[in-house]
């Protein structure tokens, strides 16, 4: 059933707040009852506690292996509550939400991607071959490899509201993963 949305039913404000950090050899399962993807191409993926639909991100490439100027990051739905097929975001979900802009870093190594829903956050997406790329967040000037992250969203009020995100990354250097636990304020939103 759709619901007629509007731009200020949209255009929620979520403040992120660091609230721990822990480190591990291996990389942690946020709710093991729920299949992680492993598409070709991926660079990160989000799963809720609602269901096993996860959203999947891929790097884009041109022939040759570079990534495409016009578009080198694009998302979607993998439906595991279902068949496990892909499903295209609607139209709200990538402008809102889950969509991206990109552009060109000067130095030709990649591109800075911000998601539309968290504008104010700044990842990178670097090529490392041909084929290859990789999705980063900046942490204390290093280079934080993005992995996935996990939305405990609250469904007891009349609307959607996403009260914490776990971010699995993994540090390139020790070859660590880091849970980061992060409040969310100001995430209500319409499905």
């Amino acid at each position: 059933m759709g619901v007629l949305l509007s731009a200020s039913d949209l255009s929620a404000k979520p403040r992120l707040t660091v609230v721990s950090t822990t480190t591990s050899a291996t990389l942690p399962s946020a709710n093991p009852a729920f299949q992680h993807p492993n598409d070709r191409h991926q660079v990160f993926f989000l799963q809720r506690n609602t269901n096993a639909n996860t959203i999947v991100w891929v790097a884009q490439f041109d022939q040759d292996g570079l990534l495409n100027p016009d578009r080198p990051i694009t998302g979607y739905w993998r439906r595991f509550a279902g068949r496990g097929h892909v499903m295209a975001f609607r139209w709200y979900e990538r402008m809102f939400g889950f969509g991206t802009k990109s552009r060109a870093l000067a130095d030709g190594t990649g591109f800075e991607v911000r998601f539309n829903g968290i504008k104010s956050e700044q990842l990178l997406l670097k090529q490392n071959g041909p084929f290859d790329a990789t999705l980063y967040t900046r942490q204390n000037g290093r280079d934080i490899e993005m992995i996935y992250g996990y939305l405990d969203v609250d469904e007891s009020g009349l609307l959607p509201r996403v009260v914490r995100l776990r971010l699995y990354t993994s540090d390139p250097k020790t070859g660590q993963y880091s849970t980061h636990t992060i409040a969310v304020s100001g995430g209500a939103f319409r499905e």
